[in-house]
């Protein structure tokens, strides 16, 4: 038996096989997981899809040269099948289309251990430490004699592949399932495990990654049914259908922030102005941004915009300047698309000081420009409050 010369697989640590997907999980990150979506167009009947498996289904690819298979389970085929020969035929688990694999083939003339899996990259890599679930259903083809065991998933951080018609078997799968499936009878079949993704998966492949001396076969209880133009197959093949891998717990929403409440004061301490003037700065833009954003959020709410200065300075120069920077203010919400009739400014010079003005430290914080929401609709009633700064005093 040759090498495999392209992988080393990694192991994930399972923490539950069978297990059942979680309440309320996250996206799943296997596309095309039911195998529905074809490039090309649909084929007309169940035929050998080996070819329309390989450069047709959107995805999944095979990691060898072997062929898996795309079937084709119309309702109208279904129905005939049952009516003409009360046979029933293969039907996929969900939609028109599954897939199928050979997971043990005795009598190949390509290897003595014929396996055939497939393979997909991922939406986005895994997460390290990250809790996942995967479950496929896998059932055995209707006209296959033989079940078998070793129907698994190997996970990878790199595209996993193998010369020729050579099996997986150097692979330790990060997961598989034992025993005997459908040993009972050919239904479809849950196969399943949550487990703690040791690093960044991007791929993955299902398939039997053991040899024959590991895997068992055994002739179906169920014999195939077979019309005059069939043959079974001497071999376990498996339709898989519905692949998904997903994170058991879903991120955090962010957090709906509480609408502003009437009366709250707001400082714009992100805007600037040129000294002594009431030109905005262009790094006021962010904070003026995130109003517009508020205020469209809310769009029943209305505020008034407060201008404020320190006590240097004649009384009406201090006035004058506080009135300009609100209505800059105020006349660059208008531009942005926010109602005037939901904003009014005001400019109250240096007559309502939150701080001592003897000192520079409260000269800074007594030149501010603020906002006070007026209004606004909470669960259809519009609430209307004034607003009054309390002032600094040298009592406080």
């Amino acid at each position: 038996m040759k090498k495999i010369s392209v992988l080393i697989a990694f192991f994930a640590f399972l923490t539950n096989a069978d297990a059942q997907p979680p309440d309320g999980h996250d996206v799943n990150l296997v596309p095309n997981p039911d195998f529905e979506a074809l490039i090309g167009r649909r084929p007309e009947s169940d035929v050998d899809g080996s070819g329309i498996f390989r450069y047709n289904v959107v995805g999944w690819k095979s990691p060898t040269q072997t062929t898996p298979d795309i079937k084709i389970g119309l309702p109208s085929v279904i129905k005939k099948a049952k009516r003409d020969h009360g046979i029933d035929v293969d039907k996929p688990r969900s939609g028109y289309k599954m897939c199928g694999i050979l997971t043990n083939n005795p009598e190949s003339d390509r290897d003595d251990t014929y396996r055939e899996y497939i393979q997909v990259k991922l939406k986005k890599p895994l997460k390290k430490g990250d809790e996942y679930y995967c479950e496929f259903w896998a059932c055995r083809a209707r006209l296959s004699k033989y079940i078998s065991n070793n129907l698994g998933v190997a996970l990878s951080p790199t595209w996993i592949s193998e010369e020729g018609y050579l099996p997986l078997t150097k692979i330790k799968p990060d997961y598989n399932y034992d025993k005997l499936i459908n040993e009972n009878g050919r239904e479809w079949q849950r196969i399943s495990f949550t487990f703690i993704s040791p690093n960044r998966s991007e791929y993955i492949c299902i398939g039997n990654f053991f040899d024959n001396e590991k895997t068992k076969m055994v002739a179906a209880k169920d014999a195939p049914e077979v019309t005059a133009d069939e043959k079974a197959y001497n071999n376990s093949y498996y339709l898989i259908d519905d692949v998904m891998l997903c994170a058991t717990t879903i991120p955090e929403p962010e957090p709906v922030p509480e609408p502003p409440k009437v009366g709250a004061v707001i400082k714009l301490d992100r805007v600037f102005f040129e000294t002594a003037k009431w030109a905005l700065l262009p790094e006021s833009n962010e904070q003026l941004n995130e109003l517009v954003t508020l205020m469209n959020e809310y769009p029943t709410m209305k505020i008034e915009i407060h201008g404020h200065t320190d006590s240097r300075g004649n009384d009406s120069y201090n006035q004058n300047l506080s009135e300009n920077r609100t209505k800059s203010v105020y006349e660059y919400l208008v531009e942005n698309g926010i109602d005037s009739e939901r904003m009014k400014y005001i400019g109250y010079g240096e007559k309502k000081p939150i701080a001592d003005n003897n000192i520079s430290e409260g000269r800074q914080m007594n030149r501010r420009v603020e906002f006070v929401v007026t209004s606004i609709d909470a669960e259809n009633t519009t609430i209307e409050q004034s607003n009054e700064v309390k002032p600094y005093t040298d009592n406080d």
